[in-house]
């Protein structure tokens, strides 16, 4: 018996909720009372002299692509559009407590909303997808989605480690200041649950407050929306692929100084070195953004080490000729006798007629040429291990500094 009272009760608050919602006829006659008379030229205030106020918010879902060259980003977005409709309200308790219609976009009006630092065209943004809200009190909801092409100056000085910073303005094209107003949603922040993640870009750290602010001298007269956001070049992969090879093989060069030259594979060791790096660099330089505003230091540090390669092979060519050179039928200079033959042997040779009770003496530098030749060695080995450890380090702090 209490069971059979309880199922009473429900079977009664449904019906009464369903006798409480619209119907078919209510929707019908709601759009041929008020949304058939609607014109979508004329601005929804009552008072025409008054601007229509409008809020945005901008959602990023996507960021598909990063031309370089063109300094250009593409990006898919969707954005949340908020004014009030003065001339389509009702009183929803007439029409079955009917709230909520969702007319055809064409036949209510609606802000042209254009992206102003776009890349193509100057087109309003939802022309081919549009969701559009009407609610009984006048406030309407408008939800375009799109792909936009932006431009953006691309730094790639410190790259695989750049970050860009980029913006997206955005305004009401059809109107000017006076006629509407375009502001920013209150507190509105990047949304991680929306975006979804790029294989080379991430966006780092949130969108920065909405600025409204007078455009530029092309466009015055509009209010601007500025969404601002950072991208962080993914650097793990190129790290590997890119910067370790360059970086291994520009250590790897230092040694020829250590190899024998008795071994015979000096000369050839840095002339293998030096194609290995020439073949190399040209395979990534098409992994290497191409920009004439900004040149990468990657780039600097890659035409550095192919100088220093160079300089490897023709110091070594100069090492052969003085390892096999015969010092006796051709002395070395004496000048460069003192500055190599530091803490070398030293021979005194007698100076005058040895006759004479007093004699005068000078002390001479004896060297071979395979002895100089392994000084030479010696120097220029810990001299250019410092210039790449140096190169080296300055390069990925540069890099890495924020």
């Amino acid at each position: 018996m209490k069971v059979t009272k309880i199922l009473v009760v429900f079977v009664f608050c449904i019906c009464i909720k369903y006798s409480e919602s619209a119907t078919a006829e209510d929707v019908e006659r709601l759009f041929q009372d008020k949304l058939s008379k609607s014109n979508p030229n004329i601005r929804p205030v009552l008072n025409q002299s008054k601007p229509v106020d409008i809020t945005i918010e901008v959602y990023i879902v996507a960021m598909t692509d990063l031309n370089e060259i063109q300094q250009k980003v593409e990006a898919t977005v969707w954005l949340l559009v908020k004014w009030k409709n003065e001339l389509l309200t009702w009183n929803a308790t007439e029409y079955g407590d009917l709230e909520v219609v969702e007319p055809a976009p064409e036949t209510t009006w609606r802000p042209n909303i254009a992206l102003s630092n776009g890349y193509n065209e100057l087109n309003p943004i939802g022309l081919d997808f549009v969701l559009l809200s009407l609610y009984h009190d006048g406030t309407s909801v408008w939800i375009p989605g799109q792909k936009v092409e932006f431009l953006c100056k691309i730094d790639v000085t410190k790259f695989p480690f750049d970050k860009q910073n980029c913006f997206m303005d955005f305004i009401d094209w059809r109107a000017i200041s006076e006629s509407s107003t375009l502001t920013p949603s209150v507190n509105h922040a990047y949304d991680t649950d929306v975006h979804h993640a790029n294989s080379e870009w991430e966006i780092t750290g949130e969108l920065l407050p909405f600025s409204p602010q007078k455009s530029n001298v092309v466009l015055i007269g509009h209010d601007t929306v500025r969404v601002r956001f950072t991208m962080q070049r993914k650097s793990i992969s190129l790290i590997l692929t890119v910067l370790l090879p360059v970086f291994l093989l520009a250590f790897l060069n230092v040694f020829v100084f250590l190899l024998p030259t008795e071994s015979g594979e000096k000369l050839s060791f840095a002339v293998t070195v030096l194609l290995s790096q020439a073949v190399f660099l040209s395979f990534i330089s098409s992994m290497m953004p191409q920009t004439s505003d900004s040149i990468s230091g990657l780039s600097i540090y890659i035409a550095a080490q192919l100088v220093l390669s160079t300089l490897y092979v023709l110091i070594s060519c100069w090492i052969l000729r003085l390892y096999h050179r015969d010092t006796k039928r051709r002395p070395l200079p004496s000048w460069f006798l003192k500055v190599v033959c530091f803490n070398m042997r030293n021979v005194v040779k007698p100076f005058g007629d040895q006759d004479e009770k007093t004699t005068e003496a000078f002390v001479d530098c004896v060297a071979t040429g395979r002895e100089v030749s392994q000084r030479i060695d010696k120097v220029c080995f810990w001299l250019f291990f410092v210039v790449v450890a140096f190169m080296t380090a300055l390069y990925v702090f540069e890099g890495l500094k924020v």
